[in-house]
């Protein structure tokens, strides 16, 4: 789900990791040759690697400051001590980057696929719960794969979506110790949907729900007394694409879990800024930069 591209999206300028704003002007070219053919790269390969962190060759004074950040080129050898450390075998470990939508072939360096490991090792655990829960209501991994990958996408346009989901949930946690949402006062009620609301268009998405064949509203849903013995949802892009469609068991909108589930969904999304701050956090501070 959480893939490779996550390494398109830089969220700290050079300066700032740097602590500097000099600019050189570039290892000398026949000793940036050698290292190119040491490494099997292209020059222009090279250039895109940096790219995905908004760096260039001008931004090293010497190939061996260069040798330091790019790390080590993947060989039989380094994955085999990588699969050692973990604990994997290899198909083990292709799975696990399968799980997030990943591949060794999206890595072009040892220390940057260690790095990528380590956070999916992590968060394997949490991912199989969310994909258990999805899995009740009848998503299949592919479904909610594509679901995640979208919202992935969203929140990478969005520098602030973090901060951003952070207020939405201290608006609503006072609502998710609520039993019965039918309760809830009409301006209680459209607090929550307007909370719910905003949130659902944060991540560029467009829920519907049926009744019976027939359209209902959030706030509708949510004052009903008696809930039918299932609800039909349909999730779509706010270019109109169907994201994802799935049926909702009655239960789970006896209490206000439903928003706990529904908002913990959209969490997901925020795996790939993780993602980024995990593997820019490993790649410059493992080579002494701030």
């Amino acid at each position: 789900m959480v893939s490779k591209k996550c390494w398109l999206i830089c969220l700290l300028t050079f300066s700032f990791l740097f602590g500097t704003s000099s600019v050189y002007a570039a290892p000398p070219e026949n000793e940036l040759n050698q290292y190119l053919a040491q490494i099997g790269w292209t020059k222009q390969e090279l250039q895109d690697y940096l790219a995905n962190f908004e760096i260039s060759l001008e931004d090293f004074e010497t190939v061996e400051d260069l040798k330091l950040f790019v790390g080590t080129p993947i060989n039989a050898t380094n994955l085999q001590e990588l699969l050692t450390r973990y604990s994997l075998t290899e198909p083990e470990l292709n799975e696990l980057l399968d799980h997030f939508g990943d591949s060794v072939s999206e890595y072009e360096v040892i220390e940057d696929l260690d790095a990528a490991v380590d956070f999916y090792v992590n968060h394997d655990e949490y991912m199989a719960d969310v994909e258990t829960e999805l899995a009740k209501i009848g998503l299949t991994e592919a479904e909610t794969e594509k679901f995640f990958t979208y919202l992935a996408e969203v929140e990478e346009k969005n520098k602030d979506q973090l901060d951003q989901m952070e207020a939405f949930d201290a608006r609503l946690e006072k609502f998710l110790f609520v039993d019965d949402p039918s309760e809830l006062s009409d301006e209680e009620l459209d607090e929550v949907v307007q909370i719910l609301t905003e949130t659902i268009a944060l991540y560029e998405i467009d829920v519907k729900f049926k009744v019976d064949n027939k359209d209902i509203s959030l706030k509708e849903l949510l004052k009903m007394k008696e809930l039918p013995n299932s609800l039909a949802a349909s999730i779509y892009s706010t270019a109109g694409e169907l994201l994802i469609d799935f049926s909702i068991p009655a239960e789970f909108f006896e209490s206000m879990s439903a928003l706990e589930e529904g908002e913990e969904m959209l969490h997901v999304g925020e795996l790939s800024d993780e993602f980024v701050d995990h593997l820019h956090k490993e790649k410059f501070e493992n080579n002494g930069m701030k």
